[in-house]
């Protein structure tokens, strides 16, 4: 995301939590105040709730009215909104706004984002999010905590996918039949296609390649944040627990800073 907001010609000055793992070329400051000082969009994206709260409240104390917050962890939809009141109230203009289309998407600059906000503030940090993702993917999902309400829908369809796709493929394994020939079959002809059952299986767990993209702790993690929306409507939802004990199961088996693919390994691949 940095390399392409410097291509784009942008001015970024930059806070990590492991600055010792960035490029040289790259502008870096001690802490999130240093990194917002000044700054007319400030992006950040973390682990969860937790840090955003920290992470706000230092970018807070520095930004100037009229800057733009693009808040873009996944993580609880509530607290969004309350860190949003924060801001404006200060004149800062807030957006939740997750990304998705992991780590390849980062690479190619082709990231969905799904903000949450008012049009005129999403307007206002356009030209940052275009730069970094696929502007035809930019989607306005409404105010605040709409983009997170979304994201946390798609990573509970991450999940319950990678999960139902590992069943699915051993009952073909069992049955005698190629799980290969099966995704082709599936993917190009079949109501059951998914991302996962596409992409993950074919090109990830068949080699056993199980080293972090997207890390298992990550996506249980965002399920429960999912967990947590459906019960604040009153929405039961079992096959998303179901899901959710699946990948708790792995994440105990296997640790939570493995692939989320390692869910697969449950059942025999």
């Amino acid at each position: 995301m940095v390399e392409r907001l410097l291509k784009a010609g942008h001015e970024v000055v930059v806070s990590s939590r492991t600055p010792d793992l960035l490029p040289p070329h790259w502008s870096v400051v001690d802490g999130p105040a240093a990194a917002a000082a000044g700054a007319e969009v400030i992006c950040s994206i973390l682990p969860d709730s937790a840090e955003v709260r920290a992470v706000v409240a230092e970018v807070l104390s520095v930004a100037e009215p009229g800057a733009v917050l693009v808040e873009m962890t996944t993580h609880s939809p509530e607290v969004a909104r309350e860190l949003a009141g924060e801001a404006e109230a200060q004149g800062v203009g807030y957006l939740d706004c997750p990304a998705g289309g992991g780590i390849a998407a980062v690479r190619d600059g082709t990231l969905a984002f799904w903000a949450g906000g008012s049009a005129a503030t999403l307007e206002r940090a356009r030209p940052v999010l275009a730069a970094i993702g696929d502007e035809a993917k930019l989607r306005h999902c409404g105010p605040v905590g709409a983009g997170l309400v979304v994201k946390l829908a798609n990573n509970y369809l991450v999940a319950v996918n990678a999960v139902a796709s590992g069943e699915a493929l051993a009952m073909v394994r069992e049955a005698g039949i190629d799980p290969a020939t099966a995704i082709g079959a599936i993917t190009t002809g079949g109501g059951g296609a998914n991302a996962q059952l596409a992409n993950l299986y074919p090109n990830r767990v068949f080699a056993g390649d199980f080293r972090a993209g997207f890390k298992l702790g990550y996506l249980l993690k965002d399920l429960r944040h999912a967990l947590d929306l459906a019960a604040g409507t009153g929405l039961a939802v079992p096959v998303g627990e179901a899901a959710r004990d699946r990948i708790d199961e792995a994440g105990q088996e296997y640790g939570h800073e493995v692939d989320f693919g390692s869910v697969a390994r449950l059942y025999g691949w």
